[in-house]
């Protein structure tokens, strides 16, 4: 089966997941991040789910009982995530009829979208999906693309999200900024930034959980920026002898 890759804003949207295991549970963790509003109902929910049963959110609400089919109503994308096949493809026939998108766990052929292996470094996203015909071989390509792709990915990715309108503003050749944002995304430039990182705390590449506090995420970013005020001074220099 062939799917199309599409990446969703689901801020503020409403997703429903009916079931909670621990699928569902690693479903849940992941929707988190998007900001969208999240409602699970299952009678029995996993140990791990506690933490959040016991705080409320805006976020999310869990519903404690069976799945109802008016729980479908304003919901945007579904995930039928329950231990009950014949269940779970109920679900997905109601969905369809409400025209609301919807996974099925057990069952890819029947789904309208599958959910790929992820690696998130800030605004870079990196994704595998292996058809459903092999998930563990998309596990070990997801902690492959984690040991490639380090936080020299966000910051630079950080970064760039506020020096990119001023770069165009202040260049005004078109030829000069595509060369320029080619060199920032080079992987010698990249390399440079590793050793910025490096030379400040080694910890923060070798260890993979490590995570760099406010004040010292803010100092790696100055050299960083720094870096790249030099390299745009250069080429624009280089710009204008020839």
């Amino acid at each position: 089966m062939k799917f199309y890759p599409i990446n969703l804003n689901l801020k503020d949207k409403n997703v429903l997941i009916v079931g909670a295991g621990k699928v569902a549970l690693r479903k849940f963790k992941r929707l988190l991040q998007t900001r969208a509003q999240i409602k699970i109902i299952s009678p029995e929910f996993n140990w791990e789910f506690l933490p959040y049963l016991n705080q409320e959110s805006e976020k999310y609400i869990f519903l404690k009982r069976k799945f109802k089919d008016e729980d479908l109503i304003g919901q945007f994308l579904v995930f039928a995530a329950t231990d009950n096949s014949e269940l779970n493809q109920r679900i997905a026939f109601l969905a369809r009829g409400k025209n609301i998108l919807v996974n099925i766990i057990d069952n890819a052929e029947l789904s309208d979208f599958t959910v790929p292996a992820v690696v998130n470094r800030g605004e870079l996203l990196l994704t595998a999906a292996s058809g459903s015909n092999l998930p563990a071989l998309s596990k070990n390509i997801r902690k492959k693309l984690e040991s490639d792709f380090g936080i020299e990915y966000r910051l630079l990715l950080d970064i760039m999200s506020e020096k990119r309108k001023a770069i165009i503003e202040d260049i005004d050749s078109i030829e000069l900024r595509k060369l320029i944002f080619r060199e920032i995304a080079s992987a010698d430039f990249l390399t440079k930034i590793r050793k910025i990182i490096v030379d400040y705390n080694p910890q923060i590449l070798s260890n993979s959980n490590y995570q760099p506090n406010d004040s010292e995420y803010q100092l790696i970013k100055k050299e960083i920026e720094k870096a790249i005020s030099q390299l745009i001074e250069r080429k624009k220099f280089h710009n204008e002898e020839l």
